[in-house]
């Protein structure tokens, strides 16, 4: 199956809802999607790196290499370092006795609904002037923006930023600390239903297919 089939058939579970639970937490409405981050399928994971690939280029950026937050968003960022053959190391959500130069910025998660703090290992990002930053979802942009200020705090300039999943409905900016020509979002959901059906209002993925169907 080829990567048009695959991206295809996830907007298909996205639309449809078939893929889609949703949690209400207070005033909050959670979307858990399986093939986020939950059941992982490597031929979504090849699919999405190759959109993102492809607008890499064809935007001229040259990054470093590829970095992400963990632990979703870990996943998407391996794969795309596997497509574009980029070095790539994480931002962590806890301290590693490993790190030679910690060091940390204070955040909040608006998935996860709680304060977090990222963590770096200053000696392994200064190694790198610009990376691409890759997450997993934007909803009040509060973890991305915190991200780049710590990669910014080890030298490190952020070339671009690219999400699969903007959740547009839940009504935040997008990151403030990205320009906005630099921020890429692969899926926006402007607006889900109860039952899990989903609005897809715009991303790379439609302007792709709308590229190679």
């Amino acid at each position: 199956m080829g990567s048009t089939s695959i991206l295809v058939r996830l907007l298909e579970g996205l639309t449809s809802g078939s893929d889609v639970t949703v949690i209400e937490r207070g005033s909050q409405r959670l979307l858990r999607i399986s093939w986020l981050n939950i059941l992982n399928n490597p031929l979504y994971f090849e699919a999405l790196s190759k959109v993102i690939a492809a607008e890499m280029g064809s935007r001229g950026y040259r990054p470093d290499a590829v970095a992400s937050i963990e632990t979703s968003g870990a996943k998407y960022g391996v794969a795309l370092s596997l497509i574009t053959g980029l070095p790539y190391f994480s931002i962590h959500k806890t301290a590693k006795l490993i790190f030679t130069e910690p060091v940390t910025v204070e955040g909040f998660s608006a998935t996860e609904s709680r304060e977090v703090s990222l963590y770096l290992d200053r000696s392994i990002a200064s190694r790198f002037r610009s990376v691409v930053l890759v997450d997993d979802i934007k909803r009040s942009s509060k973890t991305i923006n915190s991200a780049v200020r710590l990669l910014e705090t080890c030298g490190v300039e952020v070339e671009a930023c690219f999400t699969i999943l903007d959740l547009a409905f839940a009504g935040t900016a997008k990151p403030p600390t990205i320009p906005e020509d630099r921020y890429h979002p692969l899926i926006v959901i402007s607006s889900v239903d109860p039952d899990g059906k989903c609005k897809v209002s715009g991303g790379l993925i439609l302007r792709y297919l709308g590229d190679h169907v």
